[in-house]
């Protein structure tokens, strides 16, 4: 994990539409580097809160999508998620207290709504560095921020999911169609299975931190 000291940009919107998060426990040190302070109490107590939100909104998504997939076909699960991906993000975390926020971003957006900002754009650059450098994906990483911290969890390209992120050429000439009609400039196809997709980004207050009423629910929304 490496740390960034840096105050946040304004969030330019929510995020794109992802896969499944590496559901691994957090390895601290695969991802610390040697300059990284000395505070493991209050890191420990930040990664366990941002990846339990994390999780919790990574498994209402994938829920919810592949319900729509298994009642209604790949086609109306991309409307689907054009309609509800947004809304399901907030009411998960209208679930937590403390102050927790969400969002999905990556470099390669489905919904322009979704573009990352600086600080995301560098979290993400450090997961693609990681990864070109021939090593592991990170379990997490952390952003210190004037108000707290972002916390960052890899989503990771699923079989399931490359029903529609995957080869254009290989999609189903339905799903092709309702891209091009929802998403003209889609760049969030071309993945394979165990490719990097994107993050999850939590963002948690200072005050989050030892707080007891800091809630996470993994109930689907």
């Amino acid at each position: 994990m490496r740390w960034t000291w840096a105050v946040p940009a304004l969030m330019v919107a929510a995020a794109a539409v992802g896969c499944r998060i590496e559901e691994r426990p957090p390895d601290r040190d695969a991802t610390r580097a040697p300059s990284a302070p000395a505070d493991t109490v209050a890191e420990a107590e930040i990664v366990a809160v941002g990846d339990s939100a994390a999780m919790a909104l990574s498994r209402s998504l994938m829920s919810r999508v592949q319900a729509a997939v298994r009642d209604s076909g790949t086609a109306y699960a991309i409307r689907f998620c054009s309609e509800r991906a947004l809304p399901i993000t907030a009411a998960v975390q209208d679930t937590l207290a403390g102050g927790l926020a969400l969002k999905r971003t990556s470099m390669r957006i489905r919904n322009p709504a979704n573009a990352p900002d600086s600080l995301e754009r560098e979290a993400l650059a450090y997961f693609h560095a990681e990864l070109d450098a021939g090593r592991p994906l990170p379990a997490y990483h952390l952003q210190r921020t004037a108000e707290g911290w972002r916390y960052y969890k890899p989503i990771v390209v699923a079989e399931f999911c490359t029903q529609c992120h995957g080869p254009r050429e290989s999609l189903d000439p339905a799903v092709r169609q309702v891209l091009a009609e929802r998403y003209p400039n889609d760049q969030a196809t071309g993945y394979a299975p165990g490719d990097f997709r994107g993050l999850i980004r939590v963002t948690v207050p200072a005050s989050a931190v030892g707080a007891a009423d800091v809630v996470i629910t993994d109930e689907p929304i």
